[in-house]
């Protein structure tokens, strides 16, 4: 499999020597097991994670003691970004999947803008296009019904997952409980098995175990309350 470094070259074209900088994050990947904490709400940050196989899901612990999962990491992605302006981990990043990843060091971070520039851009336009998805997300969580809710996020979940070449004729890996898909779309275990069970009577998706399908793409788009957006690409930044 080739490493997943799509993320960070979808805005800029990166250089051989960007390219060595990355294939060196490979170097000291480490291994954890599906459902393992990789790194807890409030222990030190020593810098982020670059998620090389695997889900992962970023959550938070409220007051009330209740979870809440904020986001889906997949293959490519930067685990604890936000958390670098923190003290402490603002987070919990937890393995929903077997998973391979590399620490890299805050230090390591800041010296990308000093000597790698263009690297560097990539790192902060992927971090913006975070901050629309997240955007995104608030909409159609505060404001959605739960099909809306959950055409939304399948989607999202087809268009990155499809740009990581991880698709294959509208099928993907679906590793995600019904409870985990509550906490992170704010609805009860019980509701988002009769929403999946509705999505499936309308023959927009199939499921099976630990995989699904979307067989009808305008179908379930047709049902979302907003579409995932379009980026610019390497143009605008070359």
């Amino acid at each position: 499999m080739q490493p997943p470094f799509h993320r960070l070259a979808e805005f800029v074209s990166l250089t051989s020597q960007d390219m060595d900088v990355m294939n060196g994050w490979l170097a000291g990947y480490r291994k954890v097991s599906r459902l393992r904490t990789l790194r807890r709400e409030g222990d030190p940050v020593t810098g982020v994670y670059f998620l090389l196989e695997g889900w992962v899901c970023s959550s938070l612990m409220l007051r009330n003691g209740r979870r809440q999962i904020v986001k889906v990491h997949l293959p490519g992605d930067m685990l604890g970004m936000p958390s670098l302006v923190l003290p402490a981990a603002g987070e919990t990043l937890e393995a929903v999947t077997d998973i391979k990843v590399s620490l890299i060091p805050a230090a390591a971070i800041g010296e990308l803008f000093e000597h790698r520039p263009r690297l560097a851009i990539g790192l902060f336009l992927n971090a913006q296009m975070e901050d629309v998805a997240l955007t995104q997300k608030l909409s159609w969580v505060g404001a959605g019904n739960a099909m809306e809710r959950m055409s939304a996020f399948l989607l999202d979940l087809f268009a990155r997952l499809d740009a990581g070449r991880l698709t294959e004729g509208g099928r993907f890996d679906f590793p995600l409980t019904q409870p985990q898909l509550g906490e992170l779309l704010g609805l009860t275990a019980v509701h988002v098995n009769r929403t999946l069970k509705r999505l499936d009577q309308t023959g927009f998706i199939v499921r099976g175990r630990g995989w699904l399908r979307i067989a009808d793409l305008a179908g379930l788009q047709s049902l979302a309350p907003n579409l995932p957006p379009r980026f610019s690409g390497p143009a605008a930044w070359s």
